[in-house]
């Protein structure tokens, strides 16, 4: 059902979490001018709160969650927390109206976020922050899949292989400086990382199913999964194909993804920033890398924002992120890691 616009003139937007991810977020809104404006910010850590609000000209700072909503009197609350505080912040929200676009994963587990979907109902309206699949270049191949281009897709394969979780010469490691929660986080390198690639093969490829997994901790001091291969198959039996790792030595601390979709018409290749058609009619589009992560949180929130002012459904609501979960839920089973934060 298409819910009815609430409002009309600027969006007033609230930020949950003013951590790493938090500036691009920030961009984002920033970059959407006059149809939205950013009122406050909310974090625990109160100079983090402060930095990101001195740098976008955020008016109002707060600690603690309950007196944010009570006192603030906004439109829709950007959920940039860590994952574990996510259910917490949704709900409060929905319990006033509030709109909310939430990070992913939505919760920690599926069973987590299949609870807080029915908690939440039709309180207000939310929709998960899954960023990889508006990256540019795979908007322009979803569009070539959608014209039948490819025709029928026979077979799919993505990779993500980064040394990001080694030490470089100077003994830092990217991957944690970046993201320092990563060195504790039991489920790693598919519900944290993978999950973005498995969102994009569901959205190119159509939905899937978890024939196979193997997963592995190879990072002594790293406590989750640092390497995994995750097989999968779309409705018409195409083999599709996930691995990464971010232990892979001599590669790059991060690299751009390389996908290849095989179709019986003509196949797609993106490699090194490069989108590729080979077949009847090649063709080539060039991308920037950071130009396109950014373009993939700009491409987001707009969606947000555009479906908040029509009512048109979320491209990646609840009811479809849940989806992209279950295929996570269901690597680590057939993993043998599924007993990781109490699934068993």
């Amino acid at each position: 059902m298409v819910a009815a616009p609430k409002r009309t003139g600027p969006l007033k937007v609230a930020l949950a979490g003013a951590g790493m991810i938090s500036w691009f977020h920030l961009t984002a809104w920033r970059n959407l001018g006059a149809r939205a404006r950013l009122v406050a910010v909310c974090d625990p850590d109160p100079d983090k709160a402060k930095k990101r609000a001195d740098e976008f000209s955020i008016p109002k700072l707060y600690r603690d969650a309950g007196t944010m909503l009570a006192v603030e009197a906004i439109d829709a609350l950007d959920v940039a927390s860590p994952r574990e505080t996510h259910a917490a912040w949704v709900e409060a929200a929905a319990a006033r109206g509030i709109d909310v676009l939430c990070q992913k994963p939505m919760t920690p587990t599926l069973a987590e976020s299949e609870a807080l979907v029915r908690r939440v109902g039709d309180k207000s309206r939310l929709m998960v922050h899954e960023n990889w699949r508006f990256r540019p270049w795979y908007r322009e191949l979803k569009r070539w899949i959608d014209a039948g281009e490819l025709g029928d897709i026979i077979l799919a394969r993505m990779a993500m292989l980064t040394s990001g979780l080694l030490p470089d010469a100077e003994g830092r490691r990217a991957s944690l400086i970046r993201q320092p929660f990563m060195q504790h986080e039991e489920r790693l390198m598919i519900a944290e990382v993978l999950i973005h690639h498995i969102d994009v093969m569901r959205f190119l490829c159509g939905e899937l199913r978890v024939v196979g997994a193997r997963a592995q901790r190879t990072v002594s001091d790293v406590r989750g999964d640092s390497v995994a291969a995750i097989f999968m198959e779309n409705g018409t039996g195409a083999a599709v194909e996930v691995v990464g790792t971010m232990a892979a030595a001599g590669y790059p601390p991060r690299n751009p993804d390389r996908l290849e979709i095989v179709g019986n018409k003509a196949s797609a290749i993106f490699s090194d920033s490069e989108l590729r058609l080979l077949g009847p009619k090649p063709r080539t589009q060039h991308y920037d890398n950071d130009r396109g992560y950014q373009a993939s949180f700009d491409g987001v929130i707009a969606h947000f924002v555009d479906c908040l002012e029509s009512g048109a459904p979320f491209e990646t609501g609840p009811a479809d992120n849940l989806e992209t979960l279950r295929l996570v839920e269901h690597a680590y089973w057939a993993a043998g890691l599924h007993r990781l934060r109490g699934n068993a």
